[in-house]
C-alpha cells in the first residue's frame, strides 16, 4: 500500500503575553493595540523574503491570522508577587508564507521585529536581574513548521513549550476551529479516568 506523502504545515505559532500596564494602557489594551502591528510586521518579514514577487493587491487575502481568546493565567516563574498574565496565541498560515523555506536567517528577522514591538509597548529588556519578572508585552516566538534552531537570540520550537499551559490551551483553541473539537466521550470500565 502506498500513500501520498503530504507537504509538512508550515504555521508560525506565536505566543503574546503581559501583566503589567504599558505605554498602551493595561494588559488587554496594550495586546489589542499590538495585534494589528505583530500582524503587519510578519506581512512586512513575508513579503521581503519573497524578494517582492509576489502580488501585494492580494498578498493579505493569502494569509491566515488565527489569534486565540484572551486568557488569564497565573505567572510561571518570577516574583510571586506579580500581577496575573493576559495571554493569546496566533497562528499564522496561508500560501505565501508556505513559499518560504523555514530557516533560521529569516527566523531571527522575524524575532528582531517582534522584540522591537516589545519596546513600542514601553518593554525594557535591560534589567536582567528579574527573570520571568512582570511585562508591558512579551512575544514569544513559538515555532515555525518542523524549523529547528538554537542561537542566542533564538530557540525553536520554543524549548519550555510542554511545560506552557498559557501557550497550549490558547493552541489547542486555535487549532480546535479549524479542525473541530474532539467529542468527549463517557468514562468506559475498560477506560477508567
Amino acid at each position: 500500500m502506498t500513500y501520498a506523502k503530504q507537504k509538512p504545515e508550515l504555521k508560525l505559532v506565536i505566543s503574546i503575553g503581559a501583566n503589567i500596564p504599558g505605554i498602551l494602557g493595561n494588559p488587554i489594551r496594550t495586546i489589542a493595540a499590538m495585534r494589528p502591528q505583530i500582524e503587519k510586521s510578519i506581512i512586512d518579514w513575508i513579503f521581503a523574503l519573497n524578494n517582492r514577487k509576489i502580488d501585494s493587491q492580494n498578498f493579505d487575502k493569502s494569509l491566515s491570522f488565527q489569534w486565540a481568546p484572551l486568557f488569564e493565567t497565573d505567572p510561571l516563574g518570577g516574583p510571586i508577587d506579580q500581577p496575573r498574565f493576559i495571554n493569546t496565541v496566533l497562528v499564522v498560515e496561508g500560501e505565501n508564507l508556505a513559499s518560504i523555506t523555514p530557516n533560521e536567517k529569516a527566523a531571527i528577522s522575524l524575532m528582531k521585529k517582534f522584540l522591537e514591538l516589545e519596546k513600542v509597548a514601553g518593554r525594557e529588556r535591560e534589567n536582567t536581574e528579574i527573570f520571568w519578572g512582570p511585562r508591558s508585552l512579551d512575544i514569544d516566538f513559538i515555532s515555525w513548521g518542523g524549523l529547528q534552531i538554537k542561537t542566542d537570540t533564538l530557540i525553536l520550537p520554543h524549548p519550555r513549550l510542554s511545560e506552557r499551559n498559557f501557550v497550549l490551551i490558547p493552541l489547542a483553541e486555535v487549532l480546535s476551529k479549524a479542525q473541530g473539537k474532539p467529542k468527549r466521550i463517557s468514562s468506559q470500565s475498560i477506560w477508567p479516568e
